[in-house]
């Protein structure tokens, strides 16, 4: 952030002294203006020296050296740059271009006393000069007719003269001298000096006969028509080849690239010339298109890459046009040459050249300011070249395509090697987040990808399907150094495989499509980066960060795994409930509870239990009326390392809670059915014998429930999930494949145990019936109360017409017994809902989870038949 600010400011400066304008009142075009300049600076991702041209110039440097001479130099100069090369640096071509910079004249200079020269030059530069000392060096100061007034108006033979000197033809390189002295006494060189005798003056006339082409102006006929200008064959083939290489011609137009219409081929027709000569000149054209974005200088490196392979080409297709004028110019033999069989020639060198330029074309024209638009175009016309069938043009795109990607590619490499962006990067489709992450969310919120106007990925769509593997690739270097368990240089470039043509497009597989070749070539060198990182960074987690110990804690505390540690901790809460304690909810005494009870399996110190604000503000009495009422607020906390947190994540345990819920739920409709003993009414049950039935029968098909569902939580959703989850966690490929299969397997045990969106109505009607519980045992207590057989220090409820009345005095036997018939009916009516939702759900369901709800349904059933 604090470069941001330091960028804006500066791009405030910049337009204040640049336009004048203040940027107090932000007027429109101030805003517009300083938009503009800021992203215009930002995408500019590396101002960088374009190392491509650093180590032309050197190249031609050490030709220079050849050429005059200086072999000894130019052998040292490049052992020098080959020894340079083996410690090779980023900066080195900043250093370079540096050095050629400040280089005068290293043909010449190449001693160190040479330094001593350029000190004694700029000393004497000190010194003073006049006119006069420049005069009198040059001769010139006695010269009395310098500044004598000329008279432009009269004819002279000078004028003559001068007219005569024009009329010599430009290619000629003789000079005809004329009497410039006209009796004046210069001193210093004159024209004269100057003058060359010809040597053949026949050969010059014959040149000039030859050209004479270029200097003729079309001619009118008798009846008024322009009549073109014919040229031999010959010369058309030379202006093709020169306007090909981008030189100036006369046959074509320099500024549209249109051949002239004022010449024609001798003995040729006028339209099959035209439709020949226009083919050309549209290839030309073309031709220049690329020459001209060569020339364009680009600051982002891989469009620089770009720009060096056309270039690359360019010379190619320049020397093998060469070398047809050096066989026509200078034949060894008798050779027969004509317009359509140098075009036939030079056609298959062209096209791959046309197609270029039609990239070009299209990135020229399109609004988009992706740079990597040229890769994705260059993916798609190498595709098909390679469908049409034309090996050279899919092997010349193909390896464009694979040395321009190899420099695309330098962010990434830096990315998965080292985990690690340019803040001022804005080209890489990876950025970090400015605002400060939590430890917890480093995996999930610290980077992002990023996503253009239209939501894509801001990456070639090549890339695509890799992309997430490069996301999590940097993320693994960052999560590993936060750990300590990174080794710098441990993704050795020299380890992964190589992307040139013959790697990627092995001769022993042209059958194989280009899309394919290159998609395994490129899934090779992420793997070899990759696989190793994340290898090393699952089983930190795992070894270093006790992930499986995290596990066990979960499933100890939320699925309730150890029956008699979760039963030390929820019939210590039912009591208080129970024994309307108003203070139920402390939290310190349910947290010194629950770590008494989890002691043997967890880490205490990191566990915590909590009642909502909802729960607290309730009385003790709406607390225990009902499963619905308190034990939903009632949270248990397991402070987690945060290195686990990436691997469990918010979502998970908020499923975690939803299942510890419905189990505190079922735990304590059991807890309720346990309360009465059943042996302590045994002698006193004969004495009302219809009370007795009704009450066993009901309380009966509620534990049957209960532990049916209980038995199906643990044995058909909780454990198999729970195996099934540590099994893949194991053999998952990396962190986000374990966040995803964690994920999965507690989104899966939701569903299973009827928690899932879809079956909310079936979930409603289990929470009636264990409701139904709590309504037996306050009818069963109320009803002794009634007898005095147990004290009445609880509120008690007695049902008239349906309506429920608060009492301490308890039920009469009539009450009772209305409401043991209405807890069976209720009970009937409640499973037989849930049972025929089930198996409905579960025949509209393909899911794995749909036999089970089956099951679930069989298993109720089965106890409610049993009962009857």
């Amino acid at each position: 952030m604090a470069h941001a600010a330091q960028l804006g400011v500066l791009t405030e400066e910049l337009i204040e002294a640049a336009t004048g304008l203040s940027s107090k009142p932000r007027s429109e075009r101030y805003k517009a203006l300083y938009d503009a300049t800021l992203q215009t600076i930002k995408s500019q991702a590396y101002l960088r020296t374009n190392h491509f041209e650093v180590w032309s110039t050197l190249g031609g440097l050490e030709e220079r050296f050849r050429v005059n001479n200086r072999d000894d130099l130019a052998d040292a100069f490049r052992d020098s740059l080959n020894r340079l090369e083996e410690h090779a640096t980023k900066w080195h071509p900043e250093i370079l271009a540096l050095l050629l910079g400040l280089s005068d004249q290293p043909t010449f200079k190449t001693r160190l006393s040479d330094l001593y020269a350029v000190r004694l030059r700029e000393e004497q530069q000190k010194e003073t000069f006049s006119w006069e000392d420049v005069a009198r060096e040059d001769g010139w100061d006695e010269d009395e007719l310098l500044w004598r007034s000329i008279d432009y108006g009269r004819d002279s033979e000078d004028e003559s003269s001068q007219e005569e000197l024009d009329q010599v033809p430009i290619e000629s390189p003789i000079l005809y001298a004329h009497d410039v002295d006209r009796g004046l006494h210069k001193k210093g060189r004159t024209a004269a000096d100057c003058i060359i005798q010809p040597g053949n003056t026949e050969l010059l006339e014959a040149l000039q006969s030859t050209q004479q082409w270029r200097a003729e102006a079309p001619q009118k006929d008798d009846a008024g028509t322009v009549r073109k200008i014919a040229i031999s064959e010959m010369h058309i083939v030379r202006e093709i080849l020169s306007m090909l290489q981008g030189l100036k011609t006369t046959l074509f137009n320099d500024a549209t690239g249109l051949p002239e219409p004022n010449f024609h081929m001798q003995h040729v027709a006028w339209e099959t010339y035209k439709a020949v000569i226009h083919t050309i000149a549209e290839s030309g054209r073309r031709v220049l298109l690329l020459r001209r974005f060569v020339g364009h200088p680009q600051a982002i490196p891989h469009l620089q890459a770009f720009q060096d392979c056309i270039a690359k080409r360019l010379r190619d297709f320049d020397a093998r046009l060469s070398r047809i004028e050096a066989r026509l110019a200078a034949p060894t033999g008798e050779v027969m040459f004509t317009l359509l069989s140098v075009n036939g020639e030079i056609a298959p060198w062209l096209q791959p050249l046309l197609v270029l330029s039609n990239i070009i074309a299209q990135i020229q024209e399109t609004s988009r300011s992706d740079t990597f638009r040229y890769l994705e175009l260059l993916y798609d016309e190498t595709t098909l070249a390679q469908l049409r069938g034309d090996a050279s043009t899919y092997e010349f795109l193909a390896r464009i395509f694979l040395e321009c990607f190899q420099v695309y590619i330098r962010p990434i490499r830096h990315w998965m090697d080292e985990g690690r962006i340019s803040s001022e990067n804005e080209i890489f489709f990876i950025f970090e987040s400015s605002a400060k992450v939590p430890m917890s969310n480093i995996w999930q919120d610290r980077f992002k990808l990023r996503q253009t106007a239209e939501g894509t990925l801001h990456a070639p769509k090549f890339l695509k399907p890799a992309a997430h593997r490069i996301y999590n690739a940097g993320k693994n270097i960052v999560v590993l150094r936060l750990l300590g368990k990174y080794e710098p240089g441990s993704s050795s470039a020299a380890e992964e495989p190589s992307l040139d043509f013959e790697h990627v497009c092995p001769e022993c597989l042209g059958l194989a499509t280009f899309p394919d070749l290159f998609g395994a070539a490129f899934n090779r060198w992420i793997q070899s980066k990759y696989r190793k990182t994340s290898t090393t960074l699952k089983d930190a987690l795992f070894e270093m960060c006790d992930l499986s110990s995290a596990l066990d804690a979960l499933q100890a505390l939320y699925l309730m795994s150890d029956g008699f540690a979760a039963a030390s901790f929820t019939d210590r809460l039912f009591d208080k409930l129970e024994n309307l304690n108003p203070v139920w909810y402390d939290r310190f005494a349910l947290a010194g509870t629950a770590q008494d009870a989890f002691m043997p399996l967890v880490d205490t110190s990191r566990l915590s239990v909590s009642v909502g604000v909802q729960g607290t503000r309730m009385t003790v009495s709406d607390a225990r009326g009902s499963v619905r009422a308190a034990l939903p607020h009632l949270r248990i906390d397991y402070r987690l390392a945060w290195p686990v947190q990436i691997v469990v994540s918010e979502e998970s345990l908020a499923n975690y809670r939803s299942i510890f819920t419905l189990l505190l739920q079922l735990r304590r409709a059991i807890h309720i059915l346990h309360k009465p003993r059943i042996l302590d009414n045994y002698p006193t049950d004969d004495e009302n014998w219809g009370e007795r039935a009704l009450f066993y029968a009901a309380r009966g098909n509620l534990l049957w429930f209960c532990t049916a569902l209980q038995s199906y939580l643990a044995t058909l959703v909780l454990e198999p999930n729970e195996m099934g989850m540590r099994r893949d966690l194991v053999v998952a490929e990396d962190v986000d494949s374990m966040i995803s299969v964690h994920a999965a397997y507690t989104k899966q045990m939701i569903e299973q145990a009827c928690l899932g969106s879809r079956l909310a109505p079936i979930r409603e009607r289990m929470l009636d019936i264990l409701d139904l519980t709590i309504k037996l045992e306050q009818a069963r207590e109320a009803k002794a109360a009634m007898d005095g057989s147990e004290p009445s220090h609880v509120f008690r409820q007695e049902y008239e017409g349906g309506e429920g009345t608060m009492r301490e005095d308890g039920l009469t036997s009539e009450s009772y017994v209305r409401v043991l018939e209405e807890i069976k009916a209720d009970f009937d009516k409640h499973l037989s809902f849930i049972c025929s939702e089930l198996k409905g759900a579960a025949r509209a369901s393909s899911d794995a989870q749909s036999a089970k709800w089956d099951i679930l349904a069989d298993m109720l059933q089965a106890g409610d038949r049993g009962g009857k």
